[in-house]
């Protein structure tokens, strides 16, 4: 049976688009074979420095797939590393409760916690470490938050102050590990990090600064935060 006329037509003037197809199938495939290449070596680095230390072998191995299969978006997988850290809840007198939820991690970085004390009030909060004060915010800042021309400042004082008390216990036991911010406000997380592991990560060519791990500052609005 003959074809008709216009479905000749039709192929003849496919032919062309052939090589290109063809070229755009070989783009792709060298540009998954570029990522995995990237992804495997930025496995190796954080191997390397001590990101899968202390992980059970076969958690160790979950985890570097995660990496593999993920790139820079795996630091938000599930490890003892990375923890959700509500700004509302901390400000609101949390920061205890978030410090004994990694206290795991602490302890495998040598630190002995003391005892802990949240102190809120409408005179503000204060945080008791070992019997030590550290003021996470006072009636001043309150009065700063209530105004309506700061919002959310004692939420980015206590991420901020918050924070840094857990990086004094971490220096005070000798640890590289800081603790870094991701994200703020309710959906803050806490990633626990050497300043050689923050560079690596920020350096990955797929890392978004805006949504990468930073050290807070208590500069209002954003506390540090990378932003646009």
């Amino acid at each position: 049976m003959k074809r008709p006329p216009y479905t000749i037509a039709l192929l003849l003037a496919c032919l062309p688009l052939l090589p290109a197809c063809d070229d755009a199938g070989k783009s792709q495939h060298a540009k998954s074979g570029n990522t995995r290449a990237m992804n495997e070596s930025f496995v190796t680095q954080l191997d390397a420095q001590g990101y899968f230390r202390g992980l059970a072998p076969e958690k160790a191995q979950v985890l570097k797939e995660d990496f593999r299969q993920k790139g820079w978006m795996a630091i938000f997988s599930e490890s003892p590393r990375f923890h959700h850290a509500d700004a509302e809840d901390l400000a609101e007198g949390g920061i205890c409760a978030l410090i004994q939820k990694v206290q795991p991690f602490l302890v495998a970085q040598g630190v002995k916690l003391p005892e802990l004390q949240d102190d809120v009030s409408d005179k503000g909060y204060v945080v008791r470490v070992g019997g030590v004060s550290h003021k996470i915010y006072d009636a001043t800042d309150l009065k700063r938050d209530a105004s309506g021309k700061e919002p959310g400042v004692i939420w980015g004082l206590a991420m901020a102050r918050g924070f840094a008390i857990v990086d004094q216990l971490l220096e005070s036991a000798g640890s590289a590990e800081r603790v870094y911010a991701i994200n703020g406000g309710n959906d803050l997380s806490a990633l626990f990090l050497t300043p050689e592991l923050h560079r690596t990560i920020s350096m990955q060519p797929d890392a978004e600064a805006k949504d990468g791990p930073y050290k807070p500052t208590e500069e209002y609005p954003w506390f540090g935060q990378p932003h646009d």
